[in-house]
């Protein structure tokens, strides 16, 4: 089976929290037992709730695997299961995915029909709390702010243009059949997640996949939402319609979606303090891709920690806040110029800039072309792509 020399590591090991043990050779680097970088700290690295898992385990039985083989060496135990406010370790899921990976193969393939699986109910409070917004984009704020309330592993993105959107999915930074799995898994549950929040006239534009799959693979891939899976495509993202997101949702209710956010925040603020600085850079990203650039205070809230802590933290991951400020107002800019909305005299002041020739001269300096420029370059684009 392709891949497993290094998937196997996973599944012969095991976990014990987050620890990693062994180490193996991949893609030109080295990797522990969990397929984490010795250099790279895990932005996934979090407890999660049981619905993932027991996702995992419906999915493993349709497709004829035992629960002790589903559950073989992850330390999860039956009583566990039992327990419907239990928690496993990241790593423990890991363990779990690995072993129907590689008892059952065809990791795409396998990542899309698992993503598929994964409804609304699935999330608990995070979902309901999505589901009762008032609209579309608030919905999809409020999850890029709280996505260690589920159970993806890759880091998610936000992009616009003047009439699309997109999320764009991070690798994980996993062995190669384990990482195909996820990404494909998390892209299709995303995209089934918006189908149920919108209303099921919801349907993507494209779904496309950095990786190709390997020529033993021959299942068909399902088509998502209406859109073909395209592989060894620049980048893993889902693509729709911006007018999705404007439109208020049909089960919006102001007083569900106060208490689950609530509910929330308080499940958010129960994490350990002290995410990776991926985490602390997704979390800006995501808070700042559609709104004014977050102040420091926000941030701190944001991963709960105090903001002495988090630029001590910063520091010592070899950045700090007003790197991942002048990234926010790079992308900020980018997703303003390409929609076409505003002069650029007016985005300039948006951003904070003192004048315009300040903002071109930083624009420049960030992207090699004058924002004038680029607003072209993404235009064109759009009409090609449309």
């Amino acid at each position: 089976m392709h891949g497993f020399a290094n998937l196997s590591v996973i599944a012969q090991a095991p976990f014990s929290g987050l620890q990693a043990i062994g180490c193996v050779t991949h893609r030109g680097g080295s990797r522990c037992a969990g397929g984490v970088a010795r250099d790279v700290m895990q932005h996934w690295a979090f407890s999660r709730g049981l619905g993932g898992i027991l996702v995992l385990i419906d999915f493993a039985r349709r497709h004829g695997m035992s629960l002790s083989d589903t559950l073989a060496e992850s330390g999860i135990t039956q009583a566990q299961l039992r327990q419907p406010n239990a928690d496993v370790a990241a790593t423990q899921e890991l363990r779990v995915i690995a072993n129907i990976v590689q008892r059952l193969g065809d990791p795409v393939r396998l990542g899309l029909d698992m993503g598929l699986s994964f409804h609304f109910a699935t999330y608990g409070i995070w979902g309901l709390a999505l589901i009762s917004s008032a609209t579309g984009r608030d919905a999809m704020q409020f999850a890029l702010r709280s996505l260690p309330l589920t159970h993806a592993f890759t880091t998610i993105d936000y992009e616009e243009t003047a009439h699309h959107a997109a999320l764009v999915f991070g690798e994980p930074g996993l062995p190669a059949d384990l990482e195909a799995f996820l990404i494909a898994r998390d892209m299709a549950a995303a995209s089934l997640l918006q189908r149920e929040v919108v209303g099921p006239d919801f349907s993507l534009r494209r779904f496309t996949l950095a990786m190709s799959r390997p020529s033993e693979d021959t299942a068909a891939l399902p088509d998502i939402l209406g859109a073909k899976v395209e592989l060894g495509v620049g980048g893993n993202r889902i693509v729709f319609d911006r007018v999705f997101l404007e439109r208020p949702l049909p089960q919006a209710n102001a007083a569900t979606a106060a208490t689950c956010q609530t509910l929330c925040r308080h499940q958010l603020d129960r994490q350990p303090a002290s995410p990776p600085i991926a985490g602390f850079a997704s979390h800006y990203r995501n808070a700042a891709s559609a709104s004014a650039p977050v102040r420091l205070t926000e941030l701190a809230r944001m991963t709960n920690v105090s903001e002495r802590t988090l630029k001590r933290r910063l520091k010592a991951e070899g950045t700090s806040f007003r790197a991942l400020s002048a990234e926010s107002r790079r992308a900020r800019a980018e997703t303003l110029l390409a929609a076409n909305r505003l002069s650029i005299g007016d985005i300039a002041a948006e951003l904070g800039f003192s004048d315009l020739s300040s903002f071109s001269q930083a624009f420049k300096r960030w992207t090699g072309v004058a924002p004038s420029a680029y607003r072209r370059q993404a235009l064109g684009a759009e009409t090609s792509g449309d």
